[in-house]
């Protein structure tokens, strides 16, 4: 090997541990270490961790906004050396210090060296499952829709949601039928009942409770026209102008949730560990749920963001109306629900990461929900404008059981072995940081921009200005497009157009999620290897 390399080796470790060297000359050795790490791998050895290492804990660029850029290349040397070494001792040794600099690094470090983890490549790729078929949709009455599937309804009808519920005579099942809203399509819906289909085949036994419910078809078609309702569904529910449905038959606690109000410690407990299991079981398959609650940036401006206002957990911005978003989960005492929002997924790890920290980010939430469920009334402030303050609702004791049953279970289905013997982030100050900051409505306000008042018609936004506590009259006196108004919305974590205010667990997420693609790549790696 020439001498080259080893020069630009030297100089490039030199650089980095030297604190005479600005930011854009560390990036430029950042550089060529990868350079080298790509193409000549067996040059990189301990000292290039121990270089890296150094850059990656310095606080020397804590405060320089582009320091994110510096510390992911910085970690992905050390990601490519886990891929590219010839030496297997070197391999593990930098996973282990990439592993080990999750727990010694904030922010944009810490962000970079997730991101590096969560890189590495993993083999999943996930069913075929069938499209729609084009097939006209039948027109069915309701009870038309009852005695084409030999059901015998007993009780009242219902409305959970969209969803129009009646009990069977059989025991313990209950007939879902699932109602269109107005903007959705009919192929997103037979999703539903095709997904239903495809996780009761052979190869998707699972040794946790998990119910699938069955799907039922009107004339072979997941998706049928209904009239004639027997009950007409809340105001609140603006049905698709077809009539468009799809209909199954599942268990009656389909729609108990985990943070429902009447739901002890222990059984929230359970059965957020075994959805836990369930997510990290089927991601695996390459089977993802992509909203296991609704989360947004923004929900006001979806109507003109190309991405909706979805919330994007890795950017870690402002989260809008978390207890909203956690009130009616896509998971329960029966397991993972909402089909309709799977996806089937083939793609880079990096992307996996992402959906597994959403699977994460949601999960933790609707653990930090739980205990406020247990006084709904106490939210957004009070007579004299304060703050609400609901921390003596929470019981740190099972909010920390929840955080590792969580992580426990999510790595053991993803991974298929046992989880790390200690946690990737420190749990106890993560427990103390969501008590506070979940506790206490401190963000209850955002504001109505005038850019998307003008997306609204005049009845839409004299109706939301009403449902956020605006008097009718003055109300009535207002067009949309003329003033940002300041409504009351919350509560937010975080501030109007800032940051989460629980970067914590933004960090939490990202290191469990990494720790799990790393968990799967050593996995595949000694299953190739034996």
């Amino acid at each position: 090997m020439s001498t080259y390399p080893r020069t630009v080796k030297r100089q490039a470790e030199q650089a980095l541990v030297d604190s005479r060297f600005d930011f854009i000359a560390k990036y430029h050795a950042v550089a060529d270490l990868r350079q080298l790490a790509r193409k000549t791998p067996p040059i990189t050895d301990l000292q290039t961790i121990t270089a890296l290492e150094a850059l990656l804990q310095s606080d020397q660029f804590r405060r320089v906004r582009q320091s994110y850029f510096l510390f992911r290349e910085a970690a992905t040397v050390l990601s490519d050396m886990i891929v590219n070494s010839t030496e297997s001792g070197m391999q593990r040794t930098a996973l282990i210090r990439l592993e080990r600099l999750l727990r010694k690094t904030r922010g944009n470090a810490h962000r970079g060296v997730a991101e590096a983890l969560g890189s590495l490549p993993v083999a999943i790729r996930g069913p075929r499952v069938p499209g729609g078929n084009g097939a006209t949709m039948p027109a069915v009455t309701w009870q038309a829709l009852v005695q084409s599937l030999g059901l015998h309804l007993t009780g009242e009808f219902r409305y959970v949601g969209r969803s129009l519920v009646a009990d069977t005579a059989q025991k313990n099942r209950l007939l879902v039928v699932k109602l269109a809203k107005i903007d959705d399509c009919a192929d997103q819906l037979g999703q539903e009942i095709r997904w239903m289909e495809t996780l009761r085949h052979p190869g998707y036994e699972v040794d946790r409770r998990f119910h699938v419910p069955v799907p039922l078809k009107i004339r072979r078609q997941p998706v049928f026209r209904l009239t004639h309702l027997p009950c007409e569904p809340p105001t609140t529910i603006a049905r698709h102008p077809e009539g468009l449905a799809i209909a199954f038959v599942t268990l009656t606690d389909y729609f108990v949730y985990p943070n429902h109000h009447r739901v002890d410690g222990d059984t929230a407990l359970e059965t957020l560990g075994r959805n836990a299991y369930l997510m990290g079981w089927l991601a695996a398959k390459g089977v993802i749920h992509d909203a296991p609650i609704p989360l947004f940036h923004n929900r006001t401006q979806r109507l003109r963001r190309d991405d909706q206002g979805r919330y994007q957990w890795f950017r870690a911005g402002r989260l809008d109306q978390w207890l909203d978003s956690c009130a009616f989960p896509n998971l329960g005492l029966s397991g993972l629900r909402d089909f309709e929002h799977f996806t089937s997924f083939s793609g880079e790890s990096r992307v996996l990461y992402r959906h597994i920290g959403s699977h994460f980010f949601s999960l933790l939430l609707v653990a930090g929900s739980f205990f406020r469920s247990q006084d709904g009334s106490r939210r957004g402030l009070d007579a004299d404008g304060r703050p609400v303050d609901a921390r003596d609702l929470f019981d740190p004791n099972l909010l920390g059981k929840m955080i590792r049953d969580i992580f426990n279970n999510y790595y053991t289905g993803f991974c298929g072995s046992p989880p790390p013997a200690n946690l990737p982030i420190d749990h106890l100050r993560l427990v103390s940081r969501m008590v506070e900051e979940m506790g206490v409505d401190r963000y209850m306000t955002e504001l109505l921009r005038r850019v998307d008042q003008q997306h609204m018609t005049p009845a839409q936004f004299h109706a939301f200005l009403k449902q956020k506590g605006y008097d009718e009259k003055k109300v009535e006196g207002m067009q949309p497009g003329q003033n940002d108004i300041l409504i009351n919305s919350g509560p937010h974590l975080g501030d109007f157009n800032r940051q989460i205010s629980l970067p914590e667990l933004i960090e939490a997420v990202a290191a469990m999620s990494a720790v799990c693609i790393a968990g799967r790549f050593l996995a595949q790696k000694q299953s190739i290897e034996s």
